[in-house]
């Protein structure tokens, strides 16, 4: 029961705090990319790209330090880092794609949905293997 319950109260603690790591590292993630393709004329998709970069470095300061309080060395936790970055980085580019130039729907649109498809795997990964303190 005790792991239950210590399970629990990392889930009560850990995903409002990811969630608002994430609006912080998503508001990034749209400025930039609002700002390449308005301000630099950079073509949709590959701003997103260069947003979800900014955003992912955001996002990784404040799960390590905020949501996570991992104490797992930067070492081990920024190379997971990038392997779940790689592979969301993937899903986003993937959805982004279908919606925005599949579908025609606006990039920022676009951009909202697959934030959301987002945010479940995003939590599981960050939470189960990225930020893990008893893992080494």
């Amino acid at each position: 029961m005790k792991r239950t319950s210590s399970v629990l109260d990392l889930v009560r603690h850990s995903l409002p705090l990811y969630v608002g790591a994430g609006g912080i590292a998503t508001a990034c993630h749209y400025c930039t990319t609002t700002l390449a393709v308005e301000l630099a004329e950079i073509r949709p998709l590959v701003a997103t790209i260069f947003g979800f970069s900014v955003g992912a470095l955001v996002k990784y300061w404040l799960n390590y330090t905020l949501a996570f309080r991992s104490t797992a060395p930067h070492a081990t936790t920024s190379s997971r880092f990038i392997v779940a970055l790689a592979l969301l980085m993937v899903i986003n580019t993937v959805v982004f794609a279908i919606l925005n130039e599949g579908f025609g729907i606006h990039y920022l649109i676009a951009q909202v949905a697959t934030t959301i498809v987002l945010i479940g795997p995003g939590y599981w990964l960050h939470k189960e293997w990225v930020f893990d303190s008893d893992q080494r």
